[in-house]
């Protein structure tokens, strides 16, 4: 995350006790990112049977970005496009 100031958090994120973090704006999310481009439930962070980590969108107005440093295969199952 990135602040008003320029600052930038990093979060570190324990997924040994649950398979499903919420990020976003409002109270009950378990990662707070207090910018107004993110929505109150921005996205979920999953962790899937397979022990494989998915970032997914929760219908954001400017989407989730995620900064990925190797392929990946993509799967538009789970893509909505306008």
């Amino acid at each position: 995350s990135v602040t008003s100031q320029n600052l930038k958090i990093v979060h570190s994120i324990d997924m040994s006790y649950t398979d499903e973090i919420k990020v976003g704006r409002g109270h009950d999310c378990q990662i707070r990112i207090t910018d107004i481009s993110v929505s109150r439930n921005h996205a979920y962070i999953k962790k899937s049977a397979a022990g494989e980590y998915i970032v997914e969108d929760n219908g954001s107005k400017f989407g989730t970005l995620a900064l990925v440093r190797k392929p990946m295969i993509l799967d538009k199952r789970n893509t909505n496009y306008i």
